[in-house]
């Protein structure tokens, strides 16, 4: 292969750029919500959980900071390295393509769906929520773009 082929497309450093900025956002969220389950750090009450079920921020702050911390910051990271990790490939619907490739997919539908469901059980209640429902639809048409698509296929 020519040097331009393995060259790195820009939209695969903006697509690793926005999924660290989105796990730095979701490392911080949910250890708030761990260390403080009242949500007190994030400026928030459990009064708002009333249409949940949760009664604390603690299962959520979980959820968040697996979700929507660990998961785009190794995503990111499997993006720069291509690691030929085996387990993903349990979890990978487009065999054709290298897992990191598939998981930056399902993180952008994880995280449009994370935001709906948010929205459904809390009600609107942060500009912060449609910002990051469009980020969720930003990686996951970065993440379709050919030269993304093309930059990951697995020559077999």
């Amino acid at each position: 292969m020519s040097d331009s082929a393995n060259k790195m497309p820009i939209t695969v450093i903006l697509l690793a750029l926005i999924l660290v900025f989105t796990g730095i956002g979701g490392i911080y969220g949910g250890y708030s919500f761990i260390t403080a389950p009242e949500g007190s750090k994030m400026g928030m009450t459990t009064d708002i959980l009333i249409n949940s079920p949760f009664n604390t921020f603690l299962i959520p702050g979980i959820i968040l900071i697996l979700f929507n911390g660990i998961l785009p910051l190794v995503i990111a990271w499997g993006l720069f390295i291509k690691p030929p990790w085996q387990w993903p490939e349990l979890f990978n619907l487009y065999h054709k393509q290298h897992w990191c490739w598939t998981f930056s997919l399902y993180y952008g539908f994880i995280l449009i769906i994370w935001i709906n469901v948010q929205i459904i059980m809390l009600g609107f209640s942060s500009l912060l929520q449609p910002v990051f429902a469009l980020t969720g639809a930003l990686i996951s048409v970065l993440t379709l773009f050919p030269a993304v698509f093309h930059y990951y296929r697995k020559h077999l």
